[in-house]
């Protein structure tokens, strides 16, 4: 149960949905296949540490944006 905890797919998806991003703006700001997620959901151990990295990153760089905007 504790590896579910820290699953990263799922804590990524967590801080997006927080901060009102969807995973499809991810996906495109990452250069990641829009069906990555989805994927992930039905094979969690197709997830990829690069491609979280990458969608994490991609991530960050919408937040901030949006702050420097606002």
């Amino acid at each position: 149960w504790c590896m579910q905890m820290f699953n990263p797919v799922e804590l990524l998806a967590a801080r997006a949905k927080d901060a009102g991003i969807t995973m499809s703006a991810i996906c495109e700001e990452a250069g990641v296949a829009q069906s990555t997620p989805s994927r992930w959901k039905v094979d969690p151990d197709s997830a990829t540490l690069g491609t979280i990295k990458k969608l994490d990153e991609a991530l960050s760089r919408i937040i901030a944006a949006r702050q420097k905007a606002a």
